[in-house]
């Protein structure tokens, strides 16, 4: 049955094959590992909403949403990065309207002693708060400059962080204002990290 979604949603047979052969298991394959020479453009976009879109027509079917998610790869910085369908054999080039990874939920585990703050991608990736850092970000929308929270994660990636995610945050943490900075303070695996918004 996955096979006839790859094919009836993905007409490029190279990347269908490779597709249907990670069906069944929710893991990220070694794409650092990987060196392909060969640019395809193809007509995926994932929106500002974290829906994605194969040539105009919504994917509806999150399995498989999923699976081109555990492929996805970035490269550059900034207004220049680009973003892959990442194969052993090719790289499909793909559009983002804003970052390809959201996050919609966030919990406190305990692991060896230590307490951890992991957040979770609306395609069920884990993401520990360690060395990434979080950040706020300007993006302008409808001409509308919105302040946005993201984190950077796995091959260059960026992750966005819910609204929800965000006020969960702040209950997991602590809130300071000094000189006209909103500070918030976590503890996760030891370590103390300080996310910071100018108020200004």
């Amino acid at each position: 049955m996955c096979h006839d979604i790859l094919k009836n949603n993905c007409k490029n047979n190279g990347l269908n094959e490779f597709l249907v052969s990670l069906v069944g298991e929710r893991k990220i394959p070694p794409l650092d590992k990987w060196s392909p020479t060969t640019v395809v453009p193809f007509d995926i976009i994932i929106k500002d909403d974290g829906d994605w879109y194969h040539e105009g027509v919504k994917m509806t079917r999150q399995s498989l949403v999923d699976l081109f998610a555990s492929v996805l790869w970035a490269e550059g910085e900034g207004e220049q990065k680009c973003h892959f369908l990442k194969t052993p054999t090719d790289k499909y080039q793909i559009t983002v309207v804003d970052v390809p990874l959201f996050i919609n939920q966030v919990d406190k585990i305990i692991e060896n002693g230590d307490e951890w703050i992991v957040f979770t991608t609306t395609h069920g990736d884990k993401i520990v708060l360690d060395d990434n850092l979080m950040y706020f970000k300007e993006f302008i929308r409808d001409d509308v400059c919105e302040r946005r929270l993201y984190i950077d994660t796995r091959f260059n990636l960026t992750a966005r962080i819910n609204r929800n995610v965000f006020y969960h945050l702040v209950a997991l943490g602590k809130l300071d204002e000094v000189d006209n900075q909103v500070i918030l303070t976590l503890r996760s695996g030891g370590r103390i990290h300080h996310l910071v918004d100018n108020l200004e």
